[in-house]
């Protein structure tokens, strides 16, 4: 993922870049991403993949509850919840 290897200011020039790629020529972008974030500002539809296969084909939030619904035991190991009250 290139906007993974990059500082802030990359990060920022290349999804600007991608914005308008898509909105000023009318290009269709395919963005592959685990990043949440990113689809929200870039994405107006989300295709969510299950070893290979298509599970949801829709609106963005939708699809990234799908896609953390699919992966919430993997997710649950990243969270520490030694913190919690």
């Amino acid at each position: 993922e290139v906007l993974a290897v990059g500082d802030i200011a990359f990060q920022q020039k290349s999804i600007e870049k991608i914005k308008s790629v898509a909105e000023e020529y009318g290009r269709t972008v395919v963005f592959v991403s685990h990043n949440m974030t990113t689809f929200r500002e870039l994405c107006d539809r989300v295709i969510v993949l299950e070893k290979g296969k298509k599970v949801f084909d829709g609106d963005v939030e939708q699809g990234i509850l799908a896609y953390v619904g699919q992966n919430s035991d993997e997710i649950s190991n990243f969270i520490d919840y030694s913190l919690s009250p």
